[in-house]
């Protein structure tokens, strides 16, 4: 039965073959203590986790009222073909209704359509903060499991970040 050669370590120095973890070149007696030791990789540098959220090409929110009927949310949801709509108490966000709560809250009960949306979205949504920075930002989505999140300035919704918007920010920044 064959065995594995052990993983050596050449020596910058003389070039000899040293076993992985020696401490000192068995020629040389050069330092090899840092040679083996693996470098910490990141994806994102760190410094692009720290931009605030406006960094982000934001959607446009689709909004309705609380005394909207399920039905009148999903046909905005599909005219504007958004996955959410973020809805108003007056100007107050009051709750948000995804694609989700249509699936698990409205798809088994057609009468629900005819209910006032408030009665199935989820209330007193996660929102963000245009100056939060993104790694608030994906630790909320990825922790909460939201794919949309209201923005919001000085409290008013100025705009919906979405999963889809972080993946093209991210897309734009590395990959083109």
């Amino acid at each position: 039965m064959a065995t594995e050669p052990a993983n050596v370590i050449v020596c910058p120095s003389c070039g000899a073959e040293n076993i992985e973890g020696a401490d000192y070149c068995e020629r040389c007696l050069m330092d090899l203590s840092s040679i083996d030791v693996p470098e910490a990789a990141q994806v994102l540098g760190e410094s692009d986790l720290t931009l605030p959220i406006s960094a982000v090409r934001w959607s446009k929110p689709a909004t309705t009222q609380v005394g909207a009927t399920v039905r009148e949310a999903v046909r905005l949801m599909q005219l504007q073909r958004s996955g959410a709509v973020v809805v108003l108490r007056g100007s107050a966000i009051a709750g948000i209704f995804t694609d989700r709560d249509v699936l698990t809250r409205v798809a088994l009960d057609p009468a629900a359509l005819d209910r006032p949306v408030e009665t199935v979205m989820t209330p007193d949504p996660v929102v963000l903060r245009e100056d939060d920075m993104m790694a608030y930002a994906l630790n909320k989505m990825g922790v909460g499991g939201f794919r949309h999140i209201p923005v919001v300035r000085d409290g008013e919704l100025v705009g919906i970040l979405t999963g889809r918007d972080v993946l093209s920010w991210v897309m734009g920044r590395y990959f083109d």
